[in-house]
């Protein structure tokens, strides 16, 4: 791919187009930058279209995720591992509870709505986990609620992560808790990173 302009360079998107070439690339050819070149226009009509009766509207929405879930797993290990763990770790979770405070309310249309209170956020929270993957159980407690699971699917084939890692994560439901109800309390209350059963959160 040549990469034609970048947003963080003060261009408009990230902008680019693909080469076709008659050998095989070696991997640093794979991604070339030519900020002095301008992108093509693009054309809708000369672009490739996937096959529908191969790729149906549910597979491409599993493809939407797995691409997001995959953004996640590289960016948040990569920004601590490059930073360290308390400039990462901070910036990485800053970024999280924003996106969690930020995209909530989207979140909660596609799902029908969540419930009031932390039982509601829970519901929802348990939802999610069980959408990507999870064995999320949920157990509610008068206007409270624990959710636990034993799997991490997000950062499953990732090997001897810090623990910043999962606290820059879980600062994306820190801040959707936020969103939903800025009284309410959100605990991690066993990590499984760190030698537990579960993960375990408790909401109040």
């Amino acid at each position: 791919m040549s990469c034609t302009g970048q947003t963080v360079d003060g261009q408009p998107g990230l902008e680019g187009y693909y080469k076709e070439w008659d050998h095989d690339l070696a991997p640093e050819e794979r991604l070339q930058f030519s900020p002095g070149e301008r992108c093509p226009p693009f054309r809708a009509e000369l672009a490739p279209r996937l096959p529908e009766n191969t790729w149906p509207e549910e597979r491409l929405q599993k493809v939407l995720r797995n691409y997001a879930m995959e953004y996640i797993t590289s960016i948040v290990p990569e920004t601590i591992a490059v930073l360290g763990p308390e400039e990462g770790g901070h910036l990485a979770g800053a970024a999280a509870r924003l996106v969690g405070m930020h995209t909530f309310d989207d979140v909660a249309a596609l799902l029908g709505g969540v419930e009031a209170g932390a039982a509601g956020f829970a519901k929802a929270f348990a939802r999610l986990a069980r959408g990507q993957d999870d064995d999320a159980e949920l157990e509610v407690e008068g206007s409270g609620a624990t959710v636990r699971q034993t799997s991490w699917r997000l950062m499953a084939e990732r090997e001897a992560l810090s623990p910043q890692v999962f606290d820059a994560w879980n600062e994306l439901w820190v801040g959707a808790a936020l969103a939903h109800d800025r009284f309410m309390r959100v605990e991690v209350t066993e990590r499984r990173d760190r030698g537990d059963v579960y993960w375990a959160w408790q909401f109040r």
